[in-house]
Parts: C-alpha cells; structure tokens; sequence
C-alpha cells in the first residue's frame, strides 16, 4: 500500500483461509471494487453497512454504503444519504439501537464524529470532549458493556503515547460524554492504534496497529478487559497475513468481517494497493469447547483481592452491599499509599498483575458464563474465601463470607443483570466455601501494630482475596 493511501486510511479510516480453524473468504464485485472498501458492520442476518473509498479529482473520496444478503450473496451497495460533506466514513451500528455514529470529513480535511438519530433523521457532532478542536477524531466504536455505554474512537489529541491512540467516553443515560480517556498503555504505543471493536461475547477489545510496521504492516491486536483496565495484547495470529489487516467486526460469537489488501484483492494498476472486505468465521461446533477448555479453565483459579478488612470495616455481618467492582475499584486506587509505605517492586506488580490482572479475566468468564446460559447450560461457580491472620479467627470467617457476598452482588448487576435471572431461577448456582484464616502462610504476620508487614507487605495481600477455583457445565 503506497504511503499516500495509509494516511487517507488512518484518518478516516481513511481464496483461502490462512488457518484451518477460520473460514475466511473474500466478499464479491458487488462490494469490492478497485478503490478501497472497509468498515464492513453486520446489523441484522440479512443488511449491512459498508465504507467505499475512491479517488475522485486527485483526493480520496469515502462514502457509506448499505447492502442486503439474497441467497448467500451480498447485493451491489447502494449509497446511504447522510447530508452534505465531502466524505462519510466509520459507521457503528448496535441491532438493538435506532442511532448511529460515523464519521464526517469535511472539504477542509476537518474531521469529526457525528451521530444520528432515526426518529431525528440530522447529522448531529458530538461536544469539544470528543471532537477536540486541531485534532483528528474519527472511527468511532459504540459498546454497551455491564450496564455502561462506550463510545470508543481514534485520535491523535495530546496526552497519548504517539500517533493515532484509542481513546473512549463514558455515556450517561441523558446522552451525556463524558471526558475523553486514553486507553492505557497496554492497548496503545508509539504508533498507530486504529479501528476499535469491543467483542461483547469475550470480553476483548480488537483493534488494528502497525507497531510492527517493517515486518507486516498493520496487524490485528486484541486484549482481554474494558475500559483502560487490560490485559496483555496479543496478535490474533489466524486472521492477519503479511499485508494489512484492519477494521475487524463480529455480527455473533463466532463471525464478522474485517478488511485487508491481501490477495486477492481487486486492483486496477498496483496490486496490494486497496483494502477489499473479506468475511470470517470460527467453527461453531467447536467454538464453545474450545473457550471453555483452552480459554476459561486454564486461567482458574481466578483471585480476586481485598484491602485490608474489606468490604465493611469492623462489623460482624456476613453480607455487604458493595460489589466486588465498588471493591476493587477503591483497592486500587490505594497504590500509592502501598507504594510509599512498602516501596518495591513486588507491590507494583501485584497491582497490575494480581489486583488488575484477575478482574480483566473475571469479566471475561462472566461473559463466558452468561452465553452459555443463554444456550440453555446450567452451572456452578464454586468460591473459595480466604483472609489474612490479622483478626480472630471468628471474624474472619464473616469477612470471607462479605468477601464472597460482593462477588454475589457483581453477579447480580453484571450485564444489566441478566446473570441475576440465571441466579434466581437455579440455572446458575454459586457454591461458597469460607475458609477465613484457616489456609493462611503461616510467615504472614498477625501484629496489628506492625501495619507494614501484616497489612501493606505483599505476603499479607496475598491473603486477602477470594477465589473461583471451579467452573462446571451441567
């Protein structure tokens, strides 16, 4: 791809399986032409939007495109009318939604996101927080995730890590942004971070970077998480190939599409120059054993730490009102105080491995367990709880059972609480199992009055947490 076209793509963005276990098969003339197509999203079994860009008076052009299924084959796209700019691109569609959010290109080279509501049919641009003036703000992403809407996007604003960064908004239930918030150094580089999709059915967000430039262009990236909260990235090995590959989309758990100019692409003088769709799609026969086998049991037991006498200091109650959320959030944002009474580097990277790096997998099994409820399984969480020896054995027994009541109360609002439904109907059964101190080391010391060892030293935190040891599938 010459040099020229990987700019008009970052801002506006602008054959045959390469694994066994993934079809991949590249879409018809009737979507791909010799200009470049992408941003292909899925919103119902039979219609789609799709981007086509083209050369139009020596500047590149993109407009969006909506197309319908008929017997297996997409039809030839017919445009879809947003108002009077030089170029629409980067369309986000949720099924269940009357609203959209794309991007708007001006004949300036000004670039913006923009909404629009089906029963206001207007082109609407989102406030200064998101499209922050002299900045590129484009491919926007919208994702509902536990009970929260996120818009994530793309942009070059100061305060990330270099070049193109994904950045998201909170939205509130009156439609309000909140503040533009980077995605954190786990999803984001020096380079180029582009086309965000949040896969709701894993937990992982997709996007595309071409950190390793010199060696295969732009490659798709994943991590498991939300938020700025991730886990390590990683290739998705079975979807990339030597050229680029971006703009992934899953319609369902197990297929999607995404746009590459590998061969064979449709060109007219240069081959490899334009992105063309090209559709994917997991063996779903095969797809749940291998989550399950490959993807969830091998990450048990899951820990998920406490401060010291948390949830609910200095009570005798077996059950509490936080969450394991409310919980984990302010554990957090304790590091600091860790860090300057005990400094070394095991504490910080208990909090980052440990404290960030079990609840990124907690929520990915979560969503896990819902699917598969929905598919009409039936199962059981078996939950261990465990505390350190700084109290008396009684109350620490209660403070593990409070421990694994606010792992109840996040079940219950996870995923606007359809995991509750599960809960109370018996398709979904928790098994606890509060241990207290009874399986504390016996080096982790109990002197109240030495606070840096029995509360803040990384042995101590060890203890404090409590543990999904077993998922089972009835």
């Amino acid at each position: 791809m010459s040099k020229i076209f990987i700019k008009i793509i970052l801002i506006y963005i602008p054959f045959i399986s390469l694994s066994q276990e993934v079809k991949i098969e590249h879409l018809t003339k009737n979507i791909n032409t010799v200009g470049a197509e992408f941003n292909f999203v899925q919103t119902n079994e039979n219609k789609a939007f799709y981007t086509s860009s083209t050369l139009e008076e020596g500047e590149y052009q993109s407009l969006i495109f909506r197309t319908e299924l008929e017997n297996g084959v997409w039809k030839k796209g017919k445009y879809h009318h947003l108002g009077k700019a030089y170029s629409y691109a980067n369309i986000s569609y949720l099924k269940d939604e009357h609203y959209i959010y794309y991007s708007v290109i001006d004949k300036f080279g000004h670039s913006k996101i923009a909404f629009r509501d089906y029963k206001k049919p207007v082109t609407q641009f989102l406030n200064n927080k998101i499209n922050l003036p002299n900045s590129v703000n484009t491919q926007p992403h919208k994702s509902n995730y536990n009970n929260k809407s996120i818009l994530y996007f793309v942009s070059d604003r100061k305060g990330g890590f270099g070049g193109f960064d994904i950045w998201f908004s909170v939205i509130d239930k009156f439609r309000n942004y909140g503040e533009a918030i980077n995605a954190g150094k786990r999803i984001n580089s020096e380079y180029n971070e582009i086309t965000p999709f949040y896969n709701v059915w894993t937990g992982e967000l997709f996007f595309s970077s071409d950190r390793d430039e010199k060696e295969n262009g732009i490659d798709i990236y994943k991590a498991a998480g939300n938020l700025n909260l991730w886990n390590k990235t990683e290739k998705v090995e079975e979807l990339n190939s030597k050229e680029d590959d971006l703009y992934l989309s899953f319609y369902d758990e197990y297929s999607g599409h995404f746009s590459s100019n590998r061969s064979p692409s449709i060109f007219e003088n240069e081959e490899n120059c334009c992105n063309d769709v090209f559709s994917f799609k997991y063996p779903e026969k095969d797809s749940i054993i291998l989550t399950f086998n490959d993807t969830i049991k091998k990450h048990l037991p899951i820990k998920l730490y406490f401060h010291n006498d948390e949830p609910d200091r200095n009570t005798l109650k077996i059950s509490t009102k936080k969450t394991y959320k409310e919980t984990y959030i302010s554990y957090y944002l304790l590091k600091d105080k860790y860090l300057k009474i005990n400094e070394n580097i095991e504490i910080e990277n208990f909090f980052e491995s440990n404290l960030k790096g079990n609840y990124n997998k907690l929520n990915a099994t979560l969503n896990y367990v819902l699917q598969s409820l929905k598919k009409g399984n039936n199962m059981e969480l078996h939950i261990k709880g465990f505390a350190s020896p700084l109290h008396k054995k009684d109350y620490n027994i209660n403070l593990t059972r409070r421990r694994i009541s606010s792992f109840i109360n996040l079940i219950n609002t996870f995923d606007n609480g359809h995991l509750k439904f599960f809960l109370n109907n018996g398709n979904l059964k928790i098994i606890e199992l509060p241990f207290g101190e009874n399986q504390s080391k016996k080096n982790v010391s109990d002197n109240p009055k030495d606070r840096r060892n029995s509360v803040y030293s990384k042995d101590a935190m060890l203890e404090r947490k409590i543990e999904i040891v077993e998922i089972i599938e009835l």
